[in-house]
Formats: structure tokens, C-alpha cells, sequence
């Protein structure tokens, strides 16, 4: 069974997850056809912001590939490394401050032979590349507009569970350290909603990793 994660009792069934339109203004988009020459970028390099400060132990380390800074249509991909065993999510915020969650997406949750709750868990010290390694993915993730600095946030579960509802970050805070804050207090407000005959609901553990990116 597919879990879901809402604010408070409401889910929405729209487009957390989805392998965008071609049309979509989305700073990471999720495709599914062979790549494309990439068009020629302006000189101007957004300002990249750190991230903020990480304590030992603290669950989860996301690294963005094969830099910070990409031109529009470049190839982009993520490496997740879980400290401790989870189940992890993707969500990208774009410059503007949209959020999509970009992994599990439309193209990994398409299997014919239902959802696989394990596909998106990884145990202490394990790392995962996504897309994965060696072009064996049947999706890409490439850096489309607008362009500015965006981020990817790695969310890790200790309960099973495949989609997030999140909101937007406001467009002031976009590209900032304070989305990040944004972004996690709107995840721990998130509830498991239970299943027929299963107990009411209940919050996960979660932990969080950071790491922002320049498209121009």
C-alpha cells in the first residue's frame, strides 16, 4: 500500500507527484525522453548560499551532481547517503519558490506490478545516485527555468512512505536559508492518515538535508 503524508486531514491528489508537462516552469524537470543539446547559458553566476550547519548524526547527507551551478538543460542528478536507515523523499524548490517533490515520482511509482514500499528505503551507510547510475534510469532530471538559486531537500522517514503534500515556500524566502526552516516546519506538521483498522494519526521521525544550486 502507497503511504501518503498530509497537512493535518487534508490530501491533496494533485501534482506532488508527477513527471511534469514539457511546458513546466520548474527548476529541476523529470523527463523521460533521450537528452538534448543544451542551449547556451548567460555569463552571470547566481550567489549560492551554505547551508546550514549539520550536528553529528543528524540522518541524512544530499549531494547535488556534477556541481552547484548548471546552465539551462544541463543534466542534473542527487546522491543520498542515509546515516541512519529511512525512508527517503526528494522535494526541489525552485527560485521562485515553487515546490515539487521530484523523488518517488510519477516514473518510479509507474510499476505495473504495484508500488514498491522499499524502493526509496535505504539503510544506515548506504547511499543511493538518482537517477541511477549508468543511464539504467528510465527518467532524467535536467535544470530548466527560472533561473537563480534553488535547492533540494533529502526528507528521511523511519515509517514507510512514498509522497509528501508540502506548500510552496514564499517567493521572499526562495534561494534563502530560512526556506530550509520553511520547509522542515511544514514537514513535521505532516500525519500518517491511517489505514482501515490501523491506529489514528501519527507523526514520523524525520531528518533533513540541504543543499542548494545555481541555474543560469
Amino acid at each position: 500500500m502507497m503511504r501518503r503524508l498530509c497537512l493535518g486531514f487534508l490530501c491533496v491528489f494533485s501534482s506532488v507527484v508527477v513527471a511534469e508537462p514539457r511546458d513546466a516552469t520548474r527548476s529541476v524537470r523529470i523527463l523521460d525522453e533521450p537528452p538534448a543539446e543544451a542551449p547556451a547559458a548567460p555569463t552571470q553566476a547566481p550567489a549560492i548560499p551554505k547551508e546550514p550547519g549539520k550536528g553529528a548524526g543528524s540522518g541524512v547527507r544530499i549531494e547535488v551532481l556534477p556541481q552547484e551551478e548548471f546552465a539551462l538543460g544541463a543534466p542534473m542528478s542527487f546522491r543520498v547517503t542515509a546515516e541512519k536507515s529511512g525512508y527517503v523523499i526528494l522535494v526541489d524548490v525552485d527560485a521562485q519558490g515553487k515546490l515539487a517533490q521530484i523523488f518517488p515520482n510519477m516514473v518510479t511509482l509507474a510499476d505495473p506490478a504495484g508500488v514498491d514500499e522499499k524502493a526509496n528505503f535505504l539503510k544506515a551507510g548506504q547511499s543511493m545516485t538518482l537517477p541511477e547510475a549508468g543511464g539504467k534510469a528510465a527518467y532524467r532530471f535536467v535544470a530548466s527555468p527560472p533561473a537563480g538559486v534553488g535547492m533540494v531537500v533529502a526528507i528521511l522517514s523511519d515509517t514507510p512512505l512514498q509522497i509528501v503534500d508540502l506548500p510552496d515556500v514564499p517567493a521572499a524566502l526562495a534561494g534563502q536559508t530560512k526556506a530550509v526552516d520553511f520547509v522542515k516546519d511544514s514537514t513535521r506538521m505532516l500525519q500518517i492518515l491511517p489505514a482501515e483498522g490501523e491506529r489514528p494519526t501519527r507523526a514520523p521521525k524525520w531528518s533533513f538535508a540541504t543543499k542548494f544550486y545555481g541555474i543560469k
